[in-house]
């Protein structure tokens, strides 16, 4: 009887498990063995094995990938719809932004002709900033003898009929309809739409009507022998307490005298762009207005 640490015994052992499935299948696993032996021994002893185990690796890195590709695939996907949103979120804020940095700055130059005629007053109360809201158009009137739009503000926003529209570069109209979550605004050019302007230059009071025209506003009731000239910019007075005092509205354009009339007529050409503008401001009175 053999003792449990003899190594024939061992060998023996080892052999009869190698058999014990089978003649076929105990070679095959004999020779793996073999092979994982000589490889280690080479392994130690040797740096051809390095090389051998470089070349492999190349051989398995692309299955490696391909693997790997349904997984990177998720995680590509998920991060950018996640950066698409926020890039949407950060466009809408930046557009908001400057929206209202050019509202501010399209007053400088009406500004600048005012604090003129203010250093002579001492009594001239200062000016403030208004309250303003963003806004959002969402429709136009399909009606071709209406220039209104339908904007993404109503009651519970607190926009009220009458209430003043701004684009980025001028008075765009008016509301004249408040539902609780949108509201209608008559547009500047519509021919229902007047507003009482005055000349930037020197201050001259005038009314400016619609016609129907998107590019074309008229002056009305403007004496022939009044100082208007071509390229004065037309800004809101705030007289009849409808719009605040100050806005750009239109710059004139053409002049022309009929003999015998005791009016001139003058066309303007609205500063808002009022086929393109898709982002609004509305501007809210203030108290003492």
């Amino acid at each position: 009887m053999h003792g449990s640490c003899d190594p024939h015994f061992i060998g023996e052992s080892v052999i009869k498990a190698l058999f014990s499935a089978g003649p076929q299948h105990g070679y095959r696993l004999l020779v793996a063995v073999v092979v994982s032996v000589a490889l280690m021994a080479l392994d130690a002893r040797y740096t051809q094995v390095d090389y051998l185990r470089q070349t492999l690796s190349y051989l398995v890195s692309p299955v490696q990938s391909l693997i790997s590709l349904p997984t990177d695939m998720v995680v590509w996907s998920s991060r950018t719809f996640a950066e698409r949103e926020k890039l949407i979120e950060d466009n809408r804020s930046l557009s908001n932004q400057v929206l209202v940095l050019r509202q501010q700055a399209q007053r400088l130059a009406v500004l600048e002709a005012e604090n003129e005629r203010l250093r002579r007053l001492l009594d001239a109360t200062p000016r403030f900033e208004a309250d303003y809201l963003t806004a959002e158009m969402l429709s136009v009137d399909p009606d071709p003898f209406t220039h209104q739009v339908i904007i993404n503000r109503g009651a519970q926003d607190g926009v009220y009929v009458g209430q003043a529209v701004l684009d980025a570069t001028g008075l765009f109209g008016q509301v004249i309809q408040v539902n609780s979550l949108t509201s209608r605004v008559l547009m500047v050019a519509d021919a229902n739409h007047a507003v009482p302007v005055q000349i930037n230059r020197n201050g001259m009071r005038s009314i400016v009507v619609g016609t129907g025209d998107l590019d074309v506003l008229e002056m009305e009731f403007v004496p022939s022998t009044a100082d208007v000239q071509i390229g004065d910019l037309l800004i809101t007075s705030g007289l009849a307490g409808r719009f605040p005092e100050g806005y750009p509205v239109a710059e004139v354009q053409a002049i022309e005298y009929d003999t015998g009339e005791p009016f001139a007529t003058i066309r303007a050409r609205p500063l808002a762009e009022l086929s393109r503008s898709r982002n609004l401001l509305l501007i809210f009175k203030r108290e003492s207005e």
